[in-house]
Parts: C-alpha cells; structure tokens; sequence
C-alpha cells in the first residue's frame, strides 16, 4: 500500500544521506538522477517535485534534497547515494545512513558541479552481493505492516529492479537470465543476491538489487523506526558489496 498523504499540508522538507567507499570519481550525475525518480524504482514512494544536490568528499558520497511537499524525501537521498556509489563502480560501500532530516526549514542547497562517469564493469557472467542493514523493530520485518509484508515487497522489489539499474546510470543493459535473492533476520537484516546475465558483468545490478531490498524494508519501517524528532539514529545500512 501506498500510504494516503491527501490530506496532509505541504511544508518544506529536507533531507541529506551519506555513504562510504573508496572510488576514483564519483558519478553525482546518476546520484541526484535517481533522487529525483527515486518514486519509480522504490515501491511505496510517493513522486514528489524534488532539487537534489550530490558531492564527495572524504571518501564519502552525499546527496541532499529539498521539496515543499506532503512527504519526506529521506529515502529519495538514500536511493540517490546507493545508485551514485554503484555507478561510481563502488564494490563496497559502507555506513549508507540520514545525517539530516528538517522540516518547515532547509539549508541551501550545496552547489557542486554534476560529473557524469561511464559505468566501469568487472568480473564474470555471475555475481553476487551481500548487504547487512541495522534495524531497531527486526521483528516486522516477517510480519506484515501498513505498507505490506516488508520480506516478500523486498524480494520483489529487487526482482524488478536488477533489470532497471541501466535505466538510470546508462550504457548497455545486461540480459538477466537468473535472479535470486535470500533475506534473513537475526541481530541484522541481511541480504544477498545472484545474478546470472548472458553478455555483460552483472556485479552494479547485483549490488544495486541487494540495495533495493533493503531500502525497501527501511521504507516500509520507518514510521517505527523514528525517534520523537522523525530522525533514524539507529537504521542505517552497515555495508553492502560484491562476493
């Protein structure tokens, strides 16, 4: 389900994620690209008229995004530093968390020049990737919420999207031709993911679903994983990278 938000006021929102690896360039170009499509790709995101702004610095990739609108944008900023990252050929990533989360204000903008990178490819016809995410409710996670089961809109999710993740960085698409996902919750959530292609190295799409999956769990928990301020101090994706 889609959540209602008819009936809320618009009011300025703001938000801005982060996330480690270690990568020559940064593709910011595709980061703030798929901040603003965020709503296409992650199911239960409502579209939204979105300014995003991406940069690196410090062997860290930000992503910040301002609306006047009925819905928080945090998860459109964390879906933007997950495609920028992959797209910048990270094998590994680490600490994908919301530093900051406003509302009824917003700084400016950060003004940072938008660098477009071809996609690097690496490895065979077969890849892998495995991601661990800190959760407080673990538990919701096998159960059904508002929003859906999370375990099964994952898995989905991820399905539909290890065939998009070209869609939004360029260059030629892989030809899918296995897909299999296993998620499994203890102290963690944690994901990993096989792909199969027939002509081009599917490591980006293996790490991107494994992302998606996750996101997508974090979406469809976080009216319980908020604190009293609607901050997230204690969910964050604690790594995600090629096997």
């Amino acid at each position: 389900m889609i959540v209602d938000v008819s009936k809320k006021p618009d009011i300025i929102r703001y938000a801005r994620a982060s996330a480690g690896a270690e990568v020559e360039k940064c593709n910011t170009a595709a980061a703030v690209r798929a901040a603003l499509n965020a709503g296409r790709y992650l199911p239960f995101l409502h579209p939204l008229p979105l300014r995003a702004s991406a940069w690196c610095e410090n062997g860290r990739m930000y992503v910040e995004g301002f609306t006047e609108w009925r819905t928080g944008v945090e998860m459109d900023v964390l879906f933007g530093a997950l495609v920028g990252l992959v797209g910048s050929g990270a094998r590994k990533i680490t600490k994908l968390v919301v530093e900051s989360k406003l509302k009824h204000v917003a700084p400016a903008l950060t003004r940072a020049e938008l660098v477009e990178l071809p996609l690097a490819r690496q490895g065979d016809l077969v890849a892998s990737a495995y991601g661990k995410m800190v959760l407080i409710n673990k538990n919701l996670v096998t159960n059904g919420v508002e929003k859906g089961h999370p375990l099964y809109a994952a898995q989905t999710a991820a399905a539909l999207n290890v065939k998009r993740f070209c869609e939004i960085v360029g260059g030629p698409c892989p030809t899918v031709q296995h897909f299999k996902i296993d998620i499994e919750v203890s102290d963690h959530v944690e994901v990993r993911t096989l792909v199969k292609t027939r002509d081009i190295a599917p490591a980006p799409e293996a790490m991107f679903a494994a992302g998606v999956a996750l996101l997508t769990i974090w979406d469809m928990l976080k009216k319980y994983e908020k604190n009293e301020e609607g901050k997230y101090p204690n969910t964050y994706i604690e790594v995600l990278f090629v096997e």
